[in-house]
């Protein structure tokens, strides 16, 4: 699904961030947008203005944002190659929690689905052969 493509790597963040904050609170609001990604208001409403014009988004000025079935679809690849990642990284190349985020952060909109789920299967696979060892990646100090 490299539908994302058309996206920037700002625009996958504010979906993701609108599932996150839909999963967590039910509703996603600008102010809420606004904290989780450490941006103004009105660079929410830019953005979401133009998902909206994608039909990403559901928007109206002073209102609830909603994921339209396509943006929640795309959202929902979007998290699932971050959280693959961030297993990846954690689990097989020993990154701690913080820096697996923000590697996750950049790599995930760079990558497909098919890249990333062979990533999962990789990280499967090094757990199941790894038999408890320190992850394969990490250093020894």
């Amino acid at each position: 699904m490299k539908n994302s493509s058309e996206l920037t790597p700002s625009m996958e963040d504010y979906l993701e961030t609108v599932l996150l904050l839909e999963q967590k609170n039910r509703v996603a609001r600008v102010k809420d947008i606004a904290e989780a990604l450490s941006v103004q208001m009105p660079s929410v409403t830019g953005a979401l203005k133009s998902l909206k014009n994608r039909d990403l988004v559901e928007y109206e000025k002073n209102s609830f944002i909603n994921l339209t079935p396509r943006g929640m679809k795309l959202a929902k690849a979007i998290l699932q190659r971050h959280e693959i990642l961030v297993e990846f990284f954690s689990l097989a190349l020993g990154l701690n929690g913080e820096y697996a985020e923000d590697q996750a952060c950049s790599v995930e909109h760079v990558i497909d689905q098919e890249t990333a789920l062979r990533f999962q299967n990789l990280t499967r696979w090094i757990q199941d052969n790894n038999k408890g060892n320190a992850a394969p990646g990490s250093l020894s100090v």
